[in-house]
Order: structure tokens, then C-alpha cells, then sequence
């Protein structure tokens, strides 16, 4: 059963993502000024939701860890290798159309394999830079499709034990290595979070009459924006963790009872919003560099007209994708792989 305001949170989440990042671009045009960083804990939304989404989708099912990992890889895989595959294509053809990306081959292969590596300006982050939060999600796939060969009373103790003892080592070794810092960073934890709010939401243990969803939501919201008031080294978790967490909560308690708006548009950018996540760096960095180049970021109004193209051009270059590409390459896989299902379950 789809949750609306899931769905809303999701296109809200990636809507965010999609504004900060027009900041570096703002700023090869010459802007100085302040922008709203904390935009960027949109991808905290999303993991929240991610450890929702996993456990409601799977608990009171007979569902293997194969059948899991199978529908996750259809799910994630496709779109990703191919977006990734267009900026290989382009570093080894006309790197020049890209504004910091490099071509490395260790770099390359490990991000197609969804590992942390450092890329060739020294940031643990893939070829397609957003895909950084897919290696942290296909990490928690994999811990918790083994958790699914435990009886379903034991799933959330089993992987809040593996994610609580990765923090705690990050929390208290603080290693040097680059791979071992993203490895035990205390971000995983949102999953957890989200694992036990679906418990709780699935479990029928989420009050249908509550008035708390929106100043939860707001309050979220207000705690968020302020992320970046706490003092440098603050646990992620705390500085955007906990605010994701209470928006998550209050949205689910709006949903539970049945006054969640509706909104077309958002739900759309929702269905789409991983199409839009993947695409918008590959979008704002052409738009930026055409921007550039016909003379029209030079002036405060030129840089404001572009944040409003830019936005607008990103949300419907993701439902295009979501729709011509993502949606029909995820219907033709999971038919290939349908035989193979049913001869697996009689």
C-alpha cells in the first residue's frame, strides 16, 4: 500500500539535494554569498525513509534475502550503471565538458561495485558524485537481506547491534582511513531509525487519532535548518539524523490520520525522484557551463533566473527519465527475472 506522504517526502528530499548543489555552480559565476547548506540532509530524509521503506515492504512476508537482493538490484542497479556509464563515456571522450570529474580506473570500478574509494581529487565519492549515499544504501541492503534468514522478531535487534557497533567504532577510534571513516560514520544509523518507525507504523502501534504530525514535522524541519548553528565534529546523527527523524515520524503521524494533502505534482517528482536525484549533477553542470558561456550569470538577477531554470529544468529532465527510461527498464528486468521466481516457490 503506498503512503502519500512518503511519497511527498521523497520529492521534497531530492528537491532539496537538487538547490544545494546549485550553489558551486552560483559560485563559478562569482557568487560570494551565504546559501542554505543544510539543504544537503535531504539525503538523511531519504535514508530514514530507506529503513522504513525495507522493513514495512517485508515484514509479514515470506520474502529470502535472494528475492530481497534480487528486487533491490533491479531496483537501484540499472538507472545507476547507466548514468554512471554516460560520465565514464565523457571523461574518456570530451573530459572537457566536465567540471571536476577525472578518469580513474580503480575509482571507476569501484563505483560501479557501489565501494567507497577515494576519486582523484581525494573525496570518497563515486564517478557520479550523488552515488555516494547508494554505496552507504546497498551496505544496509546487504546487512539487511541477511537479516531476513532470522525469524522477524530478531531482524531489528540483529542489524541495529551490526550498524550500532560500526558507529561506535567510528565514534570512538576515529580511523584515519577514508574508507573506514564512511564505513563506521554514524549516518547508518538513520536506517535503524527507520527500520524501527516502520515496526512501529506496520506493527499497528502508531496511534490513528494523533495530533502531534505536524508540529513534528515542523519541528524537524526548524532543526534542520538551523543544522549548521552546531559546532564542527558534531555526530551527524544528531546534527541531521534527529531532525529527519522527527519529519519522517510527523509525516507518518499526518498519514495515520488520513489528512495527508494532496499534492499531484509532488507525488510525480516523488515517483520520480530517483530518476532526479542521479540526473540533476549531469543537468545543472550543461545548464551552468551554457549559462556561462551566453553571458547571464554575471548579474544578481542572471543568477536567480538560473536557480529558477535550473529547478525547473532538473524536475522535468527526471520525470522524462523516470518515465522513458528508469520506469521501462525496471518493468522489462523484473519480467526477465519473473520464470525464475516461480520456479523457485513451486
Amino acid at each position: 500500500m503506498e503512503i502519500r506522504s512518503i511519497q511527498h517526502l521523497r520529492a521534497l528530499a531530492a528537491l532539496m539535494v537538487v538547490v544545494f548543489h546549485l550553489h558551486p555552480q552560483l559560485a563559478r559565476m562569482g557568487y560570494e554569498g551565504a546559501w542554505p547548506d543544510w539543504l544537503s540532509n535531504g539525503v538523511d530524509i531519504f535514508f530514514v525513509i530507506s529503513g522504513f521503506i525495507m522493513w514495512t515492504t517485508t515484514a509479514g512476508r515470506p520474502v529470502t534475502p535472494m528475492d530481497f537482493y534480487r528486487r533491490r538490484i533491479v531496483r537501484i542497479v540499472p538507472l545507476y550503471w547507466l548514468i554512471t556509464s554516460v560520465v565514464v563515456a565523457i571523461m574518456l571522450a570530451a573530459p572537457q565538458l566536465l567540471q571536476t570529474a577525472r578518469f580513474d580506473l580503480p575509482h571507476v570500478l569501484a563505483s560501479y561495485a557501489f565501494i567507497a574509494w577515494p576519486s582523484p581529487a581525494g573525496h570518497v565519492e563515486p564517478v557520479l558524485v550523488p552515488g555516494w549515499t547508494l554505496n552507504y544504501e546497498m551496505f544496509f541492503y546487504l546487512l539487511f537481506g541477511l537479516a531476513l534468514l532470522l525469524p522477524e522478531r530478531r531482524r531489528l535487534a540483529a542489524t541495529g547491534l551490526v550498524l550500532a557497533a560500526l558507529a561506535a567504532v567510528g565514534w570512538w577510534l576515529r580511523p584515519a582511513s577514508p574508507a573506514a571513516g564512511f564505513y563506521t560514520s554514524d549516518i547508518m544509523l538513520e536506517f535503524l531509525a527507520g527500520m524501527m518507525l516502520g515496526r512501529l507504523y506496520a506493527g499497528g502501534g502508531w496511534p490513528a487519532r494523533n495530533a502531534a504530525g505536524w508540529p513534528l514535522a515542523l519541528a524537524g524541519l526548524a532543526l534542520l535548518a538551523g543544522s549548521g548553528a552546531w559546532p564542527a565534529g558534531t555526530s551527524r546523527l544528531l546534527q541531521a539524523g534527529l531532525p529527519s527523524i522527527l519529519i519522517v515520524a510527523g509525516a507518518l503521524a499526518i498519514e495515520r490520520t488520513g489528512r495527508t494533502p494532496s499534492w499531484p505534482l509532488l507525488h510525480r517528482v516523488g515517483d520520480a525522484s530517483y530518476s532526479l536525484y542521479l540526473i540533476h549533477p549531469l543537468v545543472l553542470s550543461a545548464l551552468s557551463q551554457a549559462w556561462r558561456k551566453a553571458g547571464l550569470g554575471g548579474t544578481a538577477a542572471g543568477m536567480a533566473a538560473f536557480c529558477l531554470v535550473a529547478v525547473a529544468v532538473s524536475t522535468l529532465a527526471g520525470l522524462a527519465c523516470h518515465r522513458l527510461v528508469e520506469r521501462p527498464l525496471g518493468q522489462r528486468l523484473a519480467r526477465r527475472r519473473l520464470p525464475a521466481v516461480r520456479a523457485t516457490t513451486g
